[in-house]
């Protein structure tokens, strides 16, 4: 009964953190993945104002929920609103910008000064505010303290409040009317954007409510990786809902959270946390199997890609002056790339060998995301699969360095097969829940297992020393390049394409379309796997401190930037996603994350065809000077047949 009490505690705040992500999800049909950092947000105001400012507890706790809830207003009126009809895999998208820029607000608030940034409940040592103090009491097993007292007041109270507002008001009604049918509400006069407005300031209190709650009882971390941990409590129970039921996500929320406080009082260990949580996710997708839900079909029927970059016309293409300009501007790109060693410093060279590893990250997403239709948000743990195992058979089994680069790509594509299967059977954003669970997962857990990490560094061999490993890491991206270019003109690759733009029509020709994505997805861990190895060896460690879960947002990020469906778009995205940081370091820590939120916001709202999208046409303008030509894509008509109307 005491274990069940505990959990019951944790459980309020999953539960409510469940709650919000239905409601988003009811009125937008999208997973908010910046749910965990408006709930960040609301903890990092508590503690600027409670510890910085020295406000009265209830004083700033009004202020933080009020902002939080202000907050989520703001974005669903100025980037969810424009993007009401896009397609929602693109809102998805949209999301992740939104939880970067949020980050960056949620870094820039004043600290107290504790040492190293982490405000955390700890042997007696209460950091985070709370409203009562008395002594700690003991209760069977476990130690109640006042953040517990008031989990268990509060989180019935504000359960108590949601319920009444969803059966009882006029906009709770609205709200699962606009859920159950936008068209038909609509015709009825209920105000369907206004009730997404609302949907979105709920769940932002929900969420700020929540974190709120949870902070003294599990720690809070001042760091940018803390947002994902919390939306993972909050996902996981709502993937069991199905996001369809606030009543069952709630209850969901209760069971996990009496799980982990039964798991975490028999083990001893916390990181077994987000692996309850990851096979809660992975287990409710395997039970549901091929049942589909009725927003499925119109999630996938809505994944529109267009491709950023389209072929020159052949006439162009051939004439003589543009193949000479071609062959100039490509000759002196590999030119300037052979010579970098020569002409860059030895810690500058090596940064644009790590920023190649990336890129070869970003078009192995390209193929998954451009080109099958899916979204992976848990990447770059796919490349730490690669570089932590990898590291391990290098140092602790003997295994020769390049072997084992063999068999962290292959443990990369066999980590994606896994995962992939039960989610690509269900389509929709069921991959994207899956591969961030596993993104957590690992960096908590699997990344810190002694059967699993070795030593936790990778040194290179001798001979492979900075301007060697430069021309390694050309040398992979340009066989990820040309392999994955070769790949879009087989047949395999057109089969991923016509499975993004329509499956049921594809699979109508007798295209197999789960196995055409989970080719997909195991080809592009594969690239991972391999490009995480090489990465580790690049910084001589592989640990989970170089392979963060924030890393595979900011990777979406970085191919959204690029231009989704282009290869060349992939490498300009993940330049951008590293070069701008490094050179404004001296500007603002933050730049990375501002920029490249920033960056993705835009051009998802202005200019959904990327970097890639500006570059072709500026390669039209050229050709056309060049050549005299015009090199814009020409609309053809049909010729209408005596006797057939046209």
């Amino acid at each position: 009964m005491d274990l069940v009490a505990l959990g019951l505690v944790v459980g309020m705040a999953n539960a409510l953190l469940a709650s919000g992500l239905v409601l988003i999800y009811m009125s937008n049909r999208v997973i908010n993945f910046a749910h965990g950092e408006l709930g960040a947000f609301a903890v990092a105001m508590m503690i600027a104002l409670t510890r910085s400012t020295h406000l009265n507890y209830w004083l700033a706790l009004v202020c933080s929920l009020a902002a939080t809830a202000a907050l989520g207003a703001v974005i669903e009126k100025t980037i969810l609103a424009r993007l009401f009809r896009s397609p929602r895999l693109i809102v998805l998208i949209a999301t992740i910008g939104i939880a970067q820029l949020i980050i960056v607000a949620r870094l820039v608030l004043p600290k107290p000064d504790i040492g190293d940034g982490e405000v955390a409940l700890a042997g007696g040592a209460n950091l985070f505010p709370v409203p009562f103090h008395w002594a700690p009491v003991e209760f069977g097993r476990v130690v109640i303290l006042p953040a517990h007292v008031m989990a268990l007041v509060a989180g019935p109270l504000l359960a108590a409040g949601l319920f009444a507002f969803l059966r009882h008001s006029a906009y709770g009604v609205a709200l699962r009317a606009a859920a159950e049918n936008g068209p038909r509400a609509r015709l009825l006069g209920i105000p369907v954007r206004r009730v997404s407005t609302l949907a979105w300031v709920v769940g932002a209190l929900l969420a700020g409510c929540a974190s709120i709650l949870l902070a003294p009882i599990i720690g809070f971390s001042a760091t940018e990786a803390v947002g994902l941990p919390i939306l993972m409590r909050g996902l996981a129970a709502a993937t069991v809902a199905r996001m369809e039921s606030v009543g069952i996500a709630f209850g969901a929320g209760l069971a996990l959270g009496v799980l982990d406080q039964l798991v975490f009082f028999y083990t001893g260990r916390s990181g077994l946390t987000d692996i309850v949580l990851f096979a809660v996710i992975l287990g409710t997708l395997l039970y549901r199997g091929e049942a589909k839900r009725r927003t499925v079909a119109a999630e996938e029927s809505s994944w529109e890609v267009a491709e950023p970059v389209r072929p020159l016309p052949p006439e162009v293409a051939a004439h003589p002056h543009w193949r000479t300009v071609t062959g100039v501007v490509t000759t002196a790109c590999i030119v300037t790339a052979l010579l970098v060693p020569q002409l860059a410093t030895v810690s500058g060279t090596h940064f644009l060998a790590t920023v190649l590893l990336v890129a070869v990250v970003a078009v192995s997403l390209t193929v998954l995301t451009g080109w099958a239709g899916q979204m992976s948000i848990g990447h770059w743990a796919l490349a730490g699969v690669g570089g932590v195992f990898g590291a391990k058979l290098a140092t602790q089994w003997g295994v020769p360095f390049w072997a084992a680069f063999v068999v962290a790509a292959l443990l990369g594509g066999l980590v994606a097969l896994l995962i992939g299967f039960p989610a690509l059977r269900l389509g929709g954003t069921a991959l994207a829940v899956v591969s961030l669970g596993f993104a957590v997962a690992s960096a908590s857990w699997l990344f810190n297992q002694s059967w699993f990490v070795g030593t936790g560094f990778l040194p290179r061999p001798s001979y492979l020393n900075t301007t060697a490993y430069y021309y390694v890491a050309l040398v992979v991206l340009g066989l990820a390049v040309a392999g994955t270019r070769t790949l879009q003109r087989t047949r395999v690759g057109r089969n991923m394409v016509a499975v993004r733009d329509n499956p049921r029509q594809a699979a109508a020709m007798g295209v197999d379309v789960v196995r055409t994505k989970l080719t997909a997805f195991v080809l592009s861990g594969v690239f991972a796997g391999g490009a995480g190895f090489l990465w580790a060896a690049g910084v001589t460690l592989a640990s989970t401190s170089v392979f963060p879960p924030s890393r595979s947002l900011a990777l979406v990020a970085a191919v959204v930037i690029g231009g989704l469906g282009s290869v060349g778009g992939a490498v300009m995205g993940a330049l951008y996603l590293m070069l701008v940081p490094y050179l404004g370091s001296q500007i603002s820590p933050y730049l990375g994350l501002l920029s490249s939120g920033v960056g993705l916001l835009v051009l998802v709202l202005f200019l959904p065809g990327g970097l890639a999208r500006l570059f072709a046409e500026g390669r039209d303008l050229v050709a056309r000077a060049v050549t005299g030509l015009d090199a814009r894509p020409r609309i053809v008509q049909s010729t209408p047949v005596e006797g057939i109307s046209p």
